[in-house]
């Protein structure tokens, strides 16, 4: 299972995106601006216990307020291969 993170910060603490990418599960990570802060995709095991380790992880990070999962849905097989259904 893989999952966008959206997480938000106090924003005193500044840039967080390279202590995201030291996280395990964590595949990528950026500072954005908006209504969060940083974005991060992450990977887990297919019962998706790892993103919540992962996410408990992150929400234990000083300066962090929230951190959200946004499980990523698969394509169906014709989007996938190419083939617009």
């Amino acid at each position: 299972m893989e999952a966008y993170l959206l997480i938000e910060t106090d924003r005193e603490t500044g840039p967080i995106a390279g202590f995201l990418r030291g996280v395990p599960g964590v595949l990528l990570a950026q500072d954005v601006r908006g209504p969060y802060d940083a974005l991060a995709l992450a990977r887990s095991d297919p019962g998706g216990r790892g993103l919540e380790r992962t996410l408990a992880e992150i929400r234990g990070m000083p300066g962090v307020i929230r951190a959200l999962a946004a499980p990523l849905i698969p394509a169906p097989a014709e989007v996938a291969e190419g083939r617009a259904a």
